[in-house]
């Protein structure tokens, strides 16, 4: 940590980013031999989105420090879906760990309730089978109406990423996209099914995005901070902008 900030250079990075973690703070991705006599500019340049997502920290901050501590969630707002959930953990004899949907936005999990990682476990699986019933069903339906090729799409808990498309147009939806705002799910969902077309970020693929979402320079900019919207014991530390 210098100056406030922390500097990590990765070999898969192709230019300097930000990152705004609860655990970290500022973080700067920068690829392996960037001169980093250019990160004071860099700062400067981001300085309005720096500030922002300053400010959304220090509010996850005071508002979620139990959440801070590994605690498991208590609610889950799904606000990607416009849904609330309240989660109920009943501890009983059974070794596994189970979770059920109940009237009212209920979840219970019922089993080994002292065992977090099982806890965790099923919550997953569980935004998984969502992510599945609306986001995925939401992106068939946009391939469909918008005349894209897509020929798989998965759902997956990763880390570093809001979605990925490979070349056999198969695209992988973050769970974790669930707990963004609904508007930035369908940048997401509309940047991806782009780069069937194209997978890469040239000039072309930029102007198809264009073409299909006039805003996505606003989007692709809000989008930046969004990880904090993401509860920290799904690792939203771990992601960045697209």
């Amino acid at each position: 940590m210098k100056n406030g900030y922390i500097v990590k250079a990765s070999p898969r990075a192709k230019y300097a980013r930000l990152k705004m973690s609860i655990r970290e703070g500022l973080v700067i991705v920068v690829p392996k031999g960037f001169d980093q006599g250019r990160i004071p500019g860099l700062l400067e340049k981001k300085k309005r989105w720096i500030e922002q997502a300053s400010e959304q920290i220090e509010l996850r901050r005071k508002f979620l420090e139990p959440e801070l501590s590994g605690a498991l969630p208590e609610r889950m707002a799904l606000q990607g879906i416009g849904e609330e959930w309240a989660v109920n953990y009943i501890s009983t004899n059974l070794p596994h760990v189970t979770i059920t949907e109940c009237h009212n936005k209920q979840l219970h999990v019922f089993g080994n309730t002292d065992s977090k990682d099982s806890c965790r476990a099923v919550l997953r699986q569980w935004l998984n089978r969502k992510t599945h019933e609306h986001i995925k069903t939401w992106l068939v339906k946009m391939a469909e109406e918008r005349k894209f090729k897509l020929n798989r799409v998965l759902v997956k808990s990763q880390r570093t990423r809001w979605a990925s498309c490979s070349r056999r147009k198969t695209i992988s939806l973050n769970l974790k996209l669930l707990f963004i705002p609904a508007d930035l799910i369908r940048y997401v969902l509309i940047h991806e099914l782009c780069h069937t077309e194209h997978l890469n970020h040239s000039n072309a693929f930029w102007a198809l995005l264009k073409h299909h979402e006039p805003d996505y320079a606003k989007k692709k900019y809000s989008l930046r901070a969004a990880e904090h919207f993401v509860p920290s014991w799904l690792d939203a530390n771990k992601i960045s902008g697209g």
